[in-house]
């Protein structure tokens, strides 16, 4: 485990033109036996940097998805359809496609925040081993993708959806889009606010606990208002996922397992509305009234979920960086 004292990067530490770290050029080392959300914390807590790594997080966000909404829109618009963006009610292939491409982008987007603002590699956004893990990944696919399946047909039956009207090109294309982009579009999610936006909230408190509060705190509330709901149904829904997801990536040390259950809910949740007809619309309505108790559903589970990990990890504690700290690169 680690100490009440957050572990200082070693370019924090005092002073010394003697030694030749302190003249090191590139990304600072990332420092050792620290927690994933521990990794930009320092001697001072940077709160203003902070903010600002939140806000250019949010200017992204919105930026990718503006521009590259009305660039679809005028694609669209040039075979004469019309997306929502547009004003009009067609779920086009190229409205999917760049909604999810925006949301895509908050990956390499956050790393370059991470590494701007704090000089640290955005690759150590992966994992408290600056890598993308296989058997995290795998494990977490092979275990909880089945559970999700099984849960997202029974919330499908439970909730009542509105048939649209489809062509068959766009099913199948939009089916296409669904299977190579939403596990981007989830990835881009995971890394901005459970990777970017954790580690910079948690940077702003002293000691472990204080850190892991403030990080889900934070990041939670944050992914929650970013989908503009005034219902207090889904509202609950997305605080719970945001803190569920928080501690998982802090107990596993990285966004392997938080990706998977994200991509798993946003993928299947696309490919129902495929295969029922379903009005893909009228899913993205989060004004009052169209959350219910049924929320509660997702939310039990991921508590589930986070608490077999949890328990998994008893012993050992959330893993750590690596001692020596993976080299700057």
């Amino acid at each position: 485990m680690y100490s009440d004292s957050p572990a200082l990067p070693p370019d924090t530490a005092p002073s010394d033109p003697h030694d030749p770290s302190q003249h090191r050029r590139g990304p600072r080392p990332i420092p050792p036996g620290v927690p994933y959300h521990g990794v930009l914390a320092g001697e001072k807590r940077r709160v203003g940097r902070g903010i600002l790594a939140l806000a250019l997080l949010l200017v992204g966000l919105f930026g990718f998805g503006g521009v590259l909404g009305v660039l679809g829109s005028t694609i669209d618009q040039a075979q004469g359809r019309v997306n929502p963006i547009a004003g009009g009610t067609e779920f086009t292939p190229i409205f999917h496609a760049a909604n999810l491409v925006a949301i895509a982008l908050m990956i390499p987007w956050s790393m370059f925040i991470q590494r701007g603002l704090y000089g640290v590699r955005g690759a150590s956004l992966h994992s408290v081993l600056s890598v993308f893990r296989p058997a995290v990944f795998g494990r977490a696919v092979l275990t909880l993708v089945p559970i999700w399946v099984l849960y997202m047909t029974v919330f499908f039956l439970l909730a009542p959806y509105t048939e649209g009207s489809w062509r068959f090109s766009d099913l199948i294309a939009v089916f296409v889009v669904t299977l190579l982009l939403t596990p981007l579009q989830s990835a881009g999610e995971e890394y901005g606010y459970r990777g970017l936006a954790f580690r910079v909230a948690a940077s702003w408190g002293r000691g472990p606990r204080t850190a892991l509060v403030l990080g889900l705190a934070v990041s939670s509330v944050l992914f929650a208002a970013i989908h503009v709901s005034t219902d207090p149904w889904l509202n609950v829904y997305y605080l719970t996922l945001g803190v569920t997801f928080g501690l998982i990536t802090w107990r596993t040390g990285g966004l392997e397992t938080s990706v998977v259950i994200h991509a798993a809910n946003n993928a299947l949740a696309y490919l129902l509305v495929i295969v029922t007809h379903a009005d893909p619309l009228a899913g993205s309505d989060r004004s009052a009234g169209t959350g219910s108790i049924v929320m509660l559903l997702p939310c039990a589970l991921l508590a589930a979920i986070t608490a077999v990990i949890w328990a998994r990890t008893r012993r050992t504690g959330p893993p750590l960086t690596p001692q020596d700290g993976p080299s700057p690169r």
